[in-house]
């Protein structure tokens, strides 16, 4: 049976929207390397935005922190991830959250690893490392 609360019999729209949707093939979409074998791709939206990562294998995400609140899903392989004091294996499913300006910091496993990080607010420095490293 389907909850009603979340998912009404109609919903009502005018058809406006803040700004237009877009679609994107995350692994092809234009990234940039943040770290030795670190390859972020973000997309963003307006308040949000998400960033497909890969590891290559053992490549590292060193130790940083930032303003924003982070999310980190593994979608294949394993992380070794840090934030603050706690250290743990990451797999495929597993999500941290982190919040605002705690250090962090990760280590893909021999396979390599494939995460999708989002972050509020958006990251605006992303859009510049991609327009230096993608002329």
């Amino acid at each position: 049976m389907t909850n009603r609360d979340y998912f009404p019999d109609q919903v009502i729209w005018d058809g406006t929207m803040e700004y237009p949707s877009s679609f994107e093939s995350m692994p092809a979409a234009k990234g940039f390397e943040a770290a030795p074998g670190v390859v972020l791709r973000p997309f963003f939206g307006q308040r949000m935005m998400a960033s497909y990562v890969t590891f290559a294998p053992g490549a590292e995400a060193p130790i940083h922190q930032h303003l924003q609140e982070q999310f980190s899903k593994i979608v294949s392989g394993r992380l070794l991830f840090t934030v603050g004091e706690t250290t743990r294996w990451m797999e495929s499913g597993d999500i941290v959250s982190i919040p605002s300006n705690v250090p962090h910091k990760a280590t893909a496993g021999d396979q390599g690893c494939v995460a999708i990080d989002m972050f509020s607010p958006i990251r605006d420095g992303f859009r510049e490392l991609i327009a230096a490293q993608n002329p």
